[in-house]
């Protein structure tokens, strides 16, 4: 059965510390002012890229300014600051520590980092999967499969993944069980927690693809039960491309996630490299790396990352219930609206995500009508619509849409 509103929405509550206003819908238009594409077309398709707003442009711009103009007015300070703070606040977000928390420039650098970690054909292991993981995803498993992994991918049923199917092939050989926690395809949301719970039982790990989750709904990774996950920043983060985060469960990490790069710098112990040799240490000093730092692979975009920590800070002064109960009236409304206009849904009515896709009988028609009425949504495969209410968007957006499909 689907996850519930209550164990997808099982990060810790931000307290007292939220913004009042937060939820009021004078917040969300004053959001909305940030995000000038929202405001130049009606953009619900922040489930593919997310527009830039004006404060992560300009926490990428200071970043730049330390580069073009030097440290000075705080602009080394800045710098500095945005970078380190940018990892805190999204474990914060997902309820991780920061330790836990690694640099990678996409979604599947992340899940390759895990996957190679892990060692899985070396060890005649397997590795499960589902067809509502990302597809990407599921193509470098099929490559794999050539190249003798024993990959097992599961068929959704109805456009749902039934937890029987599930069960069937995991086992006491799988190592490695991966989804999608919210599917990109039609916002289905994984009982997460309950393959946690079976995957943990045959000795397994769970990796979870969080792009289409975090930032759009709220995630606890350790309620959730996931040992791995991770996202890219430019979908429901506000951020740029290029820039992402892994999350790797502490006790695993260099123990079951094996290191496959070694970052950090030799000191030389030797002449002419030090005055005087120091007799209890190697010639090539070497010394891990620390944490989910140990997974990247060299330098990250750190003005992505800048524009990230503007990001954050937003997301979290407002809050993830917040920002989800404003999404979901519109979903709900395009779920009941859009089938008697002849759509026809594939999202489950319950599931607890921001993300509505239906099938059109003549997608070219429908992409023409779209076109007209000036919105952008997805549209892929020989028939999907895919619509992703943001928090820039509202009702007057859902509103033309519907009535450009009428």
């Amino acid at each position: 059965m689907p996850i519930n509103r209550r164990q997808l929405l099982s990060s810790a509550a931000l307290g007292a510390s939220h913004l009042a206003a937060a939820s009021t819908p004078s917040a969300f238009a004053a959001i909305r002012k940030e995000f000038p594409r929202a405001n130049q077309e009606v953009y619900l398709d922040a489930a593919a890229n997310m527009p830039l707003p004006k404060y992560v442009a300009e926490g990428m711009r200071r970043y730049m300014d330390f580069h073009m103009y030097g440290p000075a007015e705080g602009r080394g300070q800045y710098a500095t600051e945005s970078v380190q703070q940018a990892r805190v606040l999204f474990a914060k977000l997902i309820n991780a520590k920061p330790s836990e928390i690694g640099f990678v420039i996409c979604t599947k650098a992340g899940e390759a980092a895990v996957i190679n970690g892990l060692r899985i054909q070396e060890a005649g292991g397997n590795l499960v999967t589902n067809d509502l993981h990302y597809a990407g995803s599921v193509h470098d498993y099929i490559g794999r499969r050539k190249a003798g992994m024993d990959v097992r991918i599961v068929k959704h049923r109805d456009w749902r993944i039934d937890m029987r199917d599930m069960e069937k092939v995991i086992d006491k050989k799988t190592k490695l069980v991966s989804i999608t926690l919210v599917s990109n395809v039609n916002g289905w949301v994984e009982n997460a927690k309950a393959i946690s719970a079976l995957a943990h039982a045959h000795g397994a790990y769970v990796y979870a693809d969080i792009i289409q989750a975090a930032g759009s709904v709220p995630v606890d990774v350790k309620a959730l039960g996931l040992d791995f996950a991770a996202c890219s920043n430019y979908k429901w983060l506000h951020g740029a491309r290029g820039a992402g985060y892994l999350y790797v469960r502490e006790e695993l990490q260099g123990a079951v996630v094996k290191d496959l790069s070694f970052p950090g710098y030799v000191h030389f112990n030797y002449a002419p490299w030090v005055p005087q040799r120091d007799a209890s240490a190697d010639e090539f000093p070497y010394e891990a790396a620390k944490g989910a730092h140990r997974y990247e692979a060299g330098n990250v975009s750190y003005v992505a990352y800048a524009g990230q920590y503007e990001a954050l800070k937003r997301i979290l002064a407002i809050g993830m219930d917040n920002i989800y109960a404003y999404t979901k009236p519109m979903c709900d409304r395009l779920k009941k609206e859009l089938p008697p206009l002849g759509y026809k849904l594939i999202t489950p009515l319950d599931a607890p995500s921001s993300i509505v896709t239906v099938q059109s009988s003549n997608l070219k028609a429908t992409q023409e009508k779209l076109r007209k009425a000036n919105v952008q949504v997805t549209t892929t495969g020989a028939n999907r619509v895919r619509i992703s209410p943001a928090l820039y968007n509202n009702m007057d957006d859902v509103t033309r849409l519907l009535s450009a499909l009428a």
